[in-house]
């Protein structure tokens, strides 16, 4: 057998199939319980609203007020 020195390293041992489509489960099921608790969060504490009332809301009475309007009635 062939010594090996310290700069050399030995290969990784290959990962059977099935260890490998656990941990990308495993990944995948922890990125679906992140994103269902961050949208349970915003239905739960109804930000969705609150987002178009503080911001979008007062950025469009703002826009639609400096419009020019030139309607008569005749």
């Amino acid at each position: 057998m062939k010594k090996l020195c310290k700069c050399e390293k030995k290969a990784a041992p290959a990962r059977s199939p099935g260890k490998v489509a656990a941990g990308i489960l495993g990944k995948l099921a922890l990125f679906g319980l992140g994103a269902f608790l961050v949208t349970f969060t915003i239905y739960m504490f109804n930000l969705e609203n609150k987002l178009i009332y503080y911001v979008i809301r007062p950025f469009l009475n703002k826009h639609y007020d400096a419009q020019k309007r030139d309607r008569r009635i005749v």
